[in-house]
């Protein structure tokens, strides 16, 4: 453990040594002794797997690391701490720079390593977007009033999205007129983005009720003396919307993901899965680790609204949900069966998922361009698009009658036309209002 980097060359081959030492030199110069530490330690533990050791050259091959791998020198350390080999604050360091490697590793396309290292004092981690007083102020203004803390993060992140619009700044707090201005100019923003179908109308009223409260919120700390009302025009009371993303917009936000995300394996599966099957946030929650068949490619989508179906996944989608069942433990989790957890270690919920979207829609975008739903009425509308039959895509998505499934045609007048042409749009029964 003592040995320092000057003796790499004497143990590993010389072209190998150069990635560590590259490694160990992106680290600030008071971490270097412990990125050293890591290494020889990293160096030795692979020593053990012959499937990336060579003995004759002392040679690493990286790019044969997988997730496996990882876990195993994770447990290395696990096994150290309890026969007291290693103290437990040096296991937080090496696990620190585990997760740094593989970073690393990842970025310099040497090998694609998603780990995740055991959550810790998850309770007190907060994913908020929070960076002004005035949100923290908003925030504890909701937790007062009982707001759910998924409706409470929506609502933050909504209303960061208008002060960054209203170029705020705290000097300004307490002006009625600021306030009155930036909420008009926001509203005709939003109505633009919704004519030039950037976002839909439901999305643009979600947006207006966080500003609501928030003026509610201002006016209730006496910084104004004024409160607001939507327009009835920009309303939408309980309508049925079938939002499209753009291709091009879903790629922007899952490479956020592998840019920022501590969970990449996580999220990015669930981005996956809602985009390859269509299914529903709640059909997701409701997973567990025995509804998805690895070798089969196959997962067991189940909800009261559409019973249960099982489904195809691709390669690629399979293989990232079994590097995530791998990391799966270092979530610590408190229910044994439910396939997505949450940092606390429970059960993932709907608010969660769609929290997750808000997100990274907003470290994308700035702004919220789509969200969980919006991925199945795409899928939808590409399955029918795409000349598909009608009833194979109404039994993938779980509608109950096949006139939710023909809502989705809408966006090919042709086809509407071609619905009236011997075709039966109801199975015996009325519209199920499947979003």
């Amino acid at each position: 453990m003592g040995q320092t980097i000057t003796s790499f060359p004497n143990i590993i081959e010389k072209p190998f040594c150069g990635i560590f030492e590259e490694f160990i030199n992106l680290q600030s110069k008071a971490n270097q002794e412990n990125s050293e530490k890591f290494i020889l330690f990293f160096y030795k533990e692979c020593q053990k797997e012959k499937e990336i050791f060579e003995n004759q050259t002392n040679t690493v091959h990286f790019s044969k690391l997988e997730i496996k791998h990882m876990l195993k020198i994770q447990a290395q350390i696990e096994l150290l701490i309890k026969h007291n080999q290693l103290e437990k604050i040096e296991a937080l360091i090496f696990l620190d720079y585990l997760t740094k490697f593989c970073k690393f590793l990842t970025k310099k396309d040497i090998a694609k390593i998603y780990y995740k290292k055991p959550q810790k004092n998850v309770e007190s981690q907060n994913t908020s977007i929070i960076n002004s007083p005035i949100l923290l102020e908003f925030e504890n203004f909701m937790k007062v009033k009982n707001y759910a803390l998924a409706t409470s993060h929506g609502y933050v992140t909504s209303v960061k999205c208008f002060l960054d619009y209203s170029n705020y700044n705290s000097q300004i707090q307490n002006s009625n007129i600021f306030w009155s201005t930036c909420v008009n100019q926001f509203e005709d923003y939003l109505n633009k983005k919704v004519l030039l179908e950037k976002i839909e109308a439901n999305t643009a009223y979600a947006y207006l009720k966080a500003i609501r409260l928030f003026i509610q919120f201002l006016f209730e700390k006496r910084y104004i003396s004024f409160q607001y009302q939507i327009p009835k025009r920009m309303i939408q009371k309980g309508k049925r919307s079938n939002e499209y993303v753009n291709i091009q917009d879903a790629l922007l936000v899952m490479d956020k993901i592998f840019e920022v995300s501590n969970d990449i394996l996580r999220d990015i599966s669930i981005f996956l899965l809602l985009l390859e099957t269509g299914c529903r946030p709640i059909e997701l929650v409701n997973l567990n680790i025995d509804d998805i068949y690895i070798h089969e490619k196959l997962i067991v989508l189940k909800s009261i609204k559409s019973h249960q179906r099982t489904l195809s996944l691709s390669e690629s989608t399979i293989n990232i949900i079994k590097d995530y069942l791998q990391i799966r433990k270092n979530y610590l989790p408190k229910e044994t069966q439910a396939l997505y957890l949450s940092p606390s270690g429970t059960r993932m919920s709907s608010e969660y998922i769609t929290n997750l979207f808000r997100k990274y829609n907003f470290l994308t975008f700035k702004e919220i361009r789509f969200t969980p739903k919006s991925f199945r009425h795409t899928f939808i509308t590409n399955a029918i698009n795409n000349n598909n039959n009608i009833d194979q895509v109404k039994t993938i998505v779980g509608h109950k009658h096949l006139i939710s499934t023909h809502y989705y045609y809408y966006r090919d007048i042709n086809k509407i036309k071609s619905l009236f042409i011997g075709k039966k749009l109801f199975n015996g029964g009325g519209n199920d209002h499947d979003n």
